[in-house]
């Protein structure tokens, strides 16, 4: 209870003060005349071409990994919907499913098409997050459920790394920081906005961590939905966190499509169609048709070969989360600010030092539980089906 609670304050704090360095970062490169509308650009004014390469390295791996997690989501909260009619088809089916309910949506190549989209995201879950409370509540502690104070026993210290990690990767959206502020008509503001969307996450968190938690003890699963009980609010639960999930897919989808478009103007620059002609509109839609239909792919492939939701969260947050909360804003500011405090500058040099060490005890962390989970549960692609999940419990509730 106490330090998962507390962990979920602490990181929270942490994730606004990242926030502020960004704007700081941002603003600084504004007054001297250098253009930062990715976070690859923030990485350029601190450290030149080299930094720029780096951080856009890290953060497109980072929105890879993310992508294949919301693919698996997907798939997984689909299979919940049915868990009662096709509780016998395997997951990788729901996910092939998911490809085919994804590829056309990864079509809309602006942002802007898709804003009205986020209004939809944050309604399914706030939706989902209620029925899962509500029916959490209802229900009551699981047989068989324990709860700690503090869990003190060395037996667990690779989960307890896990659930840090995955508390870090709940608060990361950095990567992305970059793009919001530059749109804004006053940036400075931005860490009001920080604030305010930061301290939501953190009361929801604490919301359905505390229900999940008292309910569920140490029987708890990601994502909580798959731990309701098997009735109609189950499923409705799942419809709205697919709708969240799929949204937000479409989203991650756009970015790298977009990225990937951006390397081939780059590395082939006299064969990529330039000009309003219908030939080169066609070859442009073409080439974005074939680039998000390549990642949909690749997040099929790799959410079947790790189907293990919190592990696949944890990797993400080991390998690029970490990197893009902490180290990076850190990095540059330390750099680009000159009137920065000795005290902040120490601050700043220990979250580096901190969270490197950190994001590479979490890396090995994350891929011993996933060799040990293809030895206990399965190999890649393996069923996986909601009636395998409960012979073997693998899941105290629906699926």
């Amino acid at each position: 209870w106490i330090p998962g609670l507390g962990l979920i304050v602490l990181l929270a704090f942490g994730a606004i003060y990242s926030g502020s360095l960004i704007t700081r970062i941002w603003v600084l490169a504004e007054h001297r005349k250098h253009r930062a509308d990715k976070y690859g650009d923030l990485g350029h004014f601190a450290y030149g071409e080299k930094g720029q390469k780096v951080v856009n390295s890290v953060t497109y791996f980072y929105i890879s990994v993310v992508t294949v997690v919301f693919h698996l989501a997907a798939a997984e909260s689909l299979q919940t919907v049915f868990y009662d009619v096709a509780g016998n088809l395997c997951l990788w089916q729901y996910s092939l499913v998911t490809v085919f309910l994804v590829l056309p949506l990864a079509q809309i190549r602006s942002l802007q098409n898709v804003s009205f989209l986020a209004i939809l995201g944050s309604v399914t879950i706030l939706g989902t997050v209620l029925i899962a409370v509500c029916r959490m509540l209802e229900q009551g502690p699981l047989e068989g459920a324990h709860t700690e104070l503090i869990n003190t026993s060395r037996k667990d210290i690779r989960p307890k790394v896990d659930t840090l990690v995955l508390i870090v990767f709940s608060y990361c959206g950095q990567a992305i920081f970059t793009e919001l502020i530059s749109s804004m008509d006053k940036p400075a503001d931005f860490p009001k906005a920080v604030w305010s969307s930061t301290l939501t996450m953190m009361g929801s968190y604490i919301l359905i961590a505390s229900v999940g938690y008292a309910c569920l003890g140490g029987l708890a699963i990601a994502p909580v939905t798959d731990a309701l009980p098997e009735d109609f609010w189950a499923q409705i639960a799942n419809i709205l966190l697919f709708g969240h999930v799929l949204v937000a897919y479409i989203i991650e989808l756009n970015i790298l499509t977009k990225g990937m478009c951006y390397m081939w103007q780059v590395l082939r620059p006299g064969s990529w169609p330039t000009g309003k002609s219908k030939e080169s509109r066609v070859q442009r839609k073409v080439i974005w048709g074939v680039s998000s239909t390549f990642l949909v792919i690749m997040s099929f492939l790799l959410s079947n070969t790790v189907s293990f939701f919190s592990e696949l969260l944890a990797f993400a947050g080991a390998t690029g989360g970490i990197a893009t909360t902490y180290i990076f804003p850190c990095l540059f500011i330390v750099k680009v600010d000159q009137a920065i405090s000795k005290t902040e500058k120490f601050v700043c040099k220990t979250i580096i030092v901190t969270a490197c060490i950190f994001a590479v005890v979490c890396l090995c962390n994350t891929v011993l539980d996933i060799i040990q989970k293809w030895q206990d549960v399965g190999p890649p692609f393996m069923c996986m089906s909601c009636n395998y999940k409960k012979e073997n419990n693998l899941t105290p509730g629906v699926c």
